[in-house]
Parts: C-alpha cells; structure tokens; sequence
C-alpha cells in the first residue's frame, strides 16, 4: 500500500520548474538526456592505492570471479535515491548516481527525474553507461539498488541486459570485517571511521523521499541539492571504501585494529584459505585477542591432523594464561583420541577441572556444563584405564 501511494504522489505532482545546476563547478545539462544529469570530476590523487585490486584479492573479498585482467577502469560504482527505504512495486529510483575511473580522474554522474515520465529515459541512460563495465560495485546493490531497478525496467518494458556480470556488493564483506569492532556497518559509519569522512548539513536518508515528494508539489529544486550531494559522497566513500578493502586483505601486517585482523583471519578461513587466515591469527598472539587468536589456531591445525602442532599451541596457551580450560580440554582430547595416552589425557582433564573448581571463578551457566562435561570425560577415562589394567 505505502509503494501504490507513492506511484499516485508522483503521477498527481505538478510539472517541475526547470533545474538550475546545483554547483556552479559541476556541469549540468538538460538536453539531450531529457532528465537532470550532472557530471563531477574527481583527481585520482584523493583515492587509495588501486594496486591491492587483483583478481585473487577481489575473489576473495568477494567470492567470485572478476577479469583477469582487471583495471581500475572496470568498475561501475553506483547509488540509487528512491522514492521508499523498504523497496516494493511502487518504489522508484528518481535519481541514480554513477562513477568510474578514467585514466586520469574518477568521474562521478547524477540522472534525475524532474517527474515520473521521465523514468524511460533514465533507465535507458543507465542501461548504456553499464554495458560499457564488466564489474558492478554497490553498498547493499545485491539486495535492494539491483533488484529496485531491474523491477522498474521490467515496469517500463525495457531490456535490462547492461547490468555487468561481476557485482561487487561491499556491504558483506565489510561487516565480515569491520562489524566486531564498528558494530554498526552502514556507509556513514564505515566511511567516517575508516576514511575519515565528516559529513556538514548531510541530509538523512529517512527524509529524501518526502523532499522528493515536495519538490514534484513545488517545483522548487534547491532541497534536492542535498539529495544529490549526499548521493554523490556516497558515490566516492563507496570507491574508496572499495580499494581501502582490497588493501586491508592484501596487506593484513599493516592493520592496526586487532579486531580488524581477527575478523579477517576468520573471514580467510571461512572462505578456505588457511594459511592467509593462520598468518592473521599469529599477528594477533601478542595482543588483547591473543586467547581466541591461539584458540584459532589450535583448532585449525586440530582439523588439520597436525597433532604436534595444536599440542605446542595448547602448551603455549597455558604458559601464557590464555583460555587454560579450553587448553586443558583440548590436550586431554588429543591425549586420548591421536595419541593414545590416556593416563595423560586424564591428568589434563583433572587440571580443567581444578581450575574450574577455583573459588573466585564465577559460575555461571557455561562455567556449570563445562565442569558436567568434564566431570563425565573425566569418570570414562578412569574406567578406560581401569579396564586396559585388568586386561594387561
């Protein structure tokens, strides 16, 4: 119901007045595009370094394929302004923002509708700029900017066959890496805590399509100033947050956040890559997430078969004081099951649980079915010695 009601706003809107461009440094024309377009252009100098984006790297950000030979020129970044936050048959993007790197800038480009019969022309401008890119980036694009459109084409009865094959939706990998620390992983806070981006006099999104909607009343075009500003930073942060990505992946020792690299050491693992993911967890041993980067490890070269090596890691653990329990269980495990010595796996099991029986370690739930698990570990390995005793 709120998407139909938004379709009648803009079909009963008065014709808008004619638009002047919104900064007198960006082009702006009218004709031949018959909708609002404006173009921005950016130095290179102001992004990150672009070298981090290798086809190995972006596949394993992104998990999927890209050009092998990728360049910095293959990557359609893109922002839609809609007319409803929740999508739905009625919502409409009346303005799409678009860049792209040339050789020498990043180039940033704004379509608008002055009014809702405007939307074929639009599309059908998006559509060209696309094909020219064999790589879609977008932040959340996967599930709302691309469907959004792909549903107004079909609306309009229009192809749809420009969108690139490759997308690149940001948003995933970033929370995989950045939301332990950040917790809140929208663009604004990405960009502010990673980029160093302060927004003045930025507009809320909550508040763009009801300034939309006044505009198709008033014609007045100076409020969506704003829209199309704020679009346009978006545009950028997106570009940037795209190859400050890349580079975080590519060079995990020069991360100074250790959640940052936890994240990514788990993210790597997730995704197979093991001894990426175990070079991350070991440039977190010396920090406050030494315990779970240990923890990591242990349980990686456990998987592994690499038996020798989770003992030294659950040994270090002990001599450091990082996660004794787990330490402790995780000896007595292999003790019993690889290397068959259960006389030594119930000595460790017995060291777990004194240390959970220390008085000053509060007893919480966890706490309570980590000493049933053990208490139950610990009765079947005396009765495994007691009968390979009475047999020998």
């Amino acid at each position: 119901m709120p998407g139909l009601l938004n379709k009648l706003r803009m079909m009963d809107a008065a014709p808008a007045k004619a638009a002047p461009s919104p900064d007198p440094s960006v082009k702006a024309t009218e004709a031949p595009f018959g909708c609002y377009h404006t173009e921005a252009v950016y130095p290179v100098s102001t992004f990150c370094d672009r070298r981090h984006a290798t086809p190995p790297v972006l596949e394993s950000i992104f998990g999927c394929a890209f050009p092998a030979a990728f360049q910095p020129e293959d990557v359609l970044f893109l922002d839609t302004e809609t007319t409803g936050l929740s999508g739905g048959v009625g919502t409409i993007a009346f303005e799409v923002g678009i860049g792209y790197f040339t050789e020498n800038s990043f180039v940033v480009e704004q379509f608008l509708m002055h009014s809702y019969p405007e939307e074929g022309e639009l599309l059908r401008l998006l559509n060209v700029r696309m094909q020219r890119f064999p790589v879609l980036c977008t932040f959340n694009g996967r599930s709302f900017d691309v469907p959004l459109l792909k549903s107004r084409f079909l609306m309009n009865r229009m192809k749809d066959d420009g969108f690139p094959q490759t997308h690149a939706d940001v948003l995933y990998p970033a929370r995989r890496l950045w939301k332990l620390r950040l917790k809140q992983c929208n663009l604004a806070t990405l960009e502010t805590a990673l980029l160093g981006v302060e927004r003045e006099d930025d507009l809320p999104g909550a508040l763009v399509p009801q300034t939309y909607f006044q505009y198709l009343k008033d014609g007045n075009f100076e409020p969506l100033q704003k829209i199309m500003e704020h679009n346009k930073q978006d545009i950028v942060s997106l570009a940037q947050l795209f190859y400050f990505l890349c580079k975080q992946v590519n060079l995990p020792e020069e991360i100074s956040e250790e959640e940052d690299l936890f994240s990514l050491a788990r993210s790597l693992e997730k995704r197979g890559e093991r001894e990426k993911a175990m070079k991350c967890y070991r440039l977190c041993a010396d920090g406050k997430l030494s315990g779970e980067a240990y923890r990591a490890m242990t349980v990686s070269e456990k998987r592994q078969g690499q038996v020798d090596a989770a003992v030294k890691l659950c040994q270090t653990m002990l001599r450091r004081g990082d996660e004794p329990v787990f330490a402790y269980e995780t000896l007595a495990k292999l003790y019993e099951h690889q290397l068959k010595n259960p006389e030594q796996a119930l000595h460790y099991t017995r060291q777990a649980l004194l240390f959970l029986a220390e008085p000053t370690l509060r007893k919480n739930e966890t706490v309570q079915q980590q000493q049933i698990a053990l208490q139950y570990r610990y009765a079947r390995l005396r009765r495994k010695i007691a009968k390979a005793s009475s047999v020998s």
